[in-house]
């Protein structure tokens, strides 16, 4: 009997460190998956302040025939600060280059909550800028990183290009 004592108490030990090592790595786990969750309601929170919408006349876009340019007016509709930095423009589903610098109207230095900013878009094809011609641009925008978490929107409208 002594020796099956001796055995058991080999075997509770051997199954209580098994099980504690198990259980780091379960907490572990736990940790990274907490964190991950968490990451993903910030992005989520921050998505949700982050709006932008198109400023401006949409049926008389100014349009550069010459350039095949055409610009716009886009403005922070949401609360959280827009990365002018950060955009990308499409027309007609076409990848568009930023011509220029953006441009904060009204003195503006930040493009924060109510603020118009001006981008000037370069097409990929010709541009008839007659009045006539409808064209669907798109515009993507991200906000200033805020506690590693980046938040975007996108907006997409029928101008007139004239």
């Amino acid at each position: 009997m002594a020796d099956g004592g001796a055995s058991n108490m080999i075997l509770l030990i051997t199954a209580l460190l098994i099980c504690g090592a198990a259980s780091a790595i379960l907490i572990q786990s736990w940790t990274d998956t907490a964190a991950s969750v968490g990451i993903n309601q910030e992005q989520l929170a921050l998505d949700s302040k982050t709006k932008v919408t198109f400023s401006g006349d949409l049926a008389k876009t100014t349009c550069n025939e010459a350039d095949d340019r055409i610009t716009i007016y886009l403005q922070n509709s949401g609360s959280s600060i827009l990365d002018e930095t950060e955009f990308g423009g499409f027309i007609d589903g076409q990848s568009s280059s930023i011509v220029g610098i953006p441009t904060f109207l009204n003195g503006a230095t930040e493009w924060s909550s109510g603020v118009v900013v001006e981008f000037t878009l370069q097409s990929s094809v010709n541009l008839e800028c007659d009045g006539t011609e409808e064209k669907r641009v798109t515009a993507v925008v991200a906000t200033v990183a805020s506690g590693g978490v980046v938040g975007s929107d996108s907006v997409t409208e029928v101008v007139k290009l004239g």
